[in-house]
């Protein structure tokens, strides 16, 4: 057998060719990595429209992860090569009397009876190990002359019709509407990750032979034949399992700045600038709106109107107090002896008033009402 070697001179020359190529690639992607790590903002915690998004895909995994189990309802039956322990070129008749053992009074059924009448040759057994039994019995237009017949039943329900409904599942969350900008930047990346998915499952049952690509022992009559249907059966939804839980980590990573961080664009910046400037007029306007409600109210009652006039006025004289032609003040509550006396106590302390409590309520009080304005 020949071996393959490469000696030291051809990897210097490869290095000599293209690290003037690579080297420079090689540095920027180093210096672009360290920027991003050192611009990156410190993690926090899972924002609602991300968790909206892995909810979708944790939803997903679970049905998926149901699917890929062999004892699951939608499962398929076992191979009756595997089951009865015949080899491929094992007489049909032989590999049905040893299934009947299998079956309920060691009767077959009337699928194993429809079965056993199509089973009868090697380019039928290769239809099953591959495309499983319904497409052997069920359909109408194939031929074993070409089994690409055989391919075009399989694939609609069996391959496309999952992938598919996957495919709408990383859709679904990665819009933006639904899941925010921090997983809607990853849809193009898994949905091109689901296509892939897709594109190696019909590659692998287009191309697989059921007897050339099994092994010698098998071609043999030596053991039992393998179903690629079974497996990748079961193996179909798993793959797309691993393929979710890859995702959700790439949001959960990227939502809670923990990894591939991308600082919002100009565009997201003035919008999210925009939209909190429309929020805060929004919520003046409707504040101004119920005071100019409540005014109104006021003014248009006679009793409500008479007692705001009566505030107003008794304002208006503790604050702009009269002099008397002596120089005596007549209406300055203010300065009267009792509420000097009071007034001093309270802002001494020794009034029984909380001055630090009625403070922080009084900004409290202030920052309701000043809210988003």
């Amino acid at each position: 057998m020949a071996t393959f070697s490469v000696s030291w001179g051809t990897v210097k020359s490869l290095l000599i060719f293209f690290g003037p190529v690579i080297l420079p690639r090689l540095i920027t992607a180093y210096r672009s990595l360290r920027v991003s790590i050192a611009s990156r903002p410190p993690p926090q915690p899972l924002p609602a429209a991300p968790g909206r998004a892995l909810n979708i895909l944790f939803g997903g995994i679970v049905f998926f992860l149901l699917l890929s189990l062999p004892f699951n309802p939608h499962a398929p039956e076992p191979n009756i090569f595997s089951l009865t322990r015949s080899r491929l070129n094992t007489p049909t008749d032989v590999i049905f009397n040893r299934l009947a053992r299998f079956r309920p009074d060691n009767l077959l059924t009337d699928s194993d009876t429809l079965l056993q009448s199509r089973l009868t040759s090697l380019g039928a057994r290769k239809v099953y190990l591959t495309f499983g039994p319904d497409a052997l019995v069920s359909c109408q237009f194939c031929s074993f002359d070409n089994l690409t017949t055989y391919l075009m039943y399989y694939l609609p329900f069996h391959v496309l019709f999952p992938h598919l409904a996957h495919l709408m599942l990383l859709g679904i969350a990665t819009s933006a509407p639904i899941a925010g900008r921090e997983a809607s930047r990853w849809r193009t990346k898994f949905t091109m990750a689901g296509l892939a998915l897709a594109a190696i499952d019909i590659y692998i049952v287009a191309t697989y032979d059921a007897i050339q690509g099994a092994p010698l022992s098998v071609r043999a009559g030596q053991k039992p034949p393998t179903s690629l249907y079974n497996q990748i059966t079961l193996l179909r939804p798993l793959a797309i399992v691993i393929c979710d839980v890859i995702c959700s980590t790439v949001i959960w990573l990227s939502a809670t700045n923990r990894f591939f961080f991308k600082p919002p664009s100009t565009v997201e910046q003035i919008d999210g600038a925009v939209s909190m400037a429309v929020q805060a007029l929004t919520g003046a306007n409707t504040k101004l709106h119920a005071s100019s409600v409540t005014r109104n109210a006021v003014v248009r009652d006679k009793t409500l109107k008479s007692r705001d006039d009566l505030y107003w006025q008794t304002m208006v004289a503790s604050e702009n107090p009269t002099h008397t032609g002596e120089g005596e003040i007549l209406n300055n509550i203010w300065e009267q002896e009792e509420v000097a006396r009071a007034v001093s106590q309270a802002m001494a302390g020794q009034g029984g008033i909380d001055l630090a409590q009625l403070g922080v309520k009084a900004n409290d009080f202030v920052r309701g009402v000043t809210e988003d304005m």
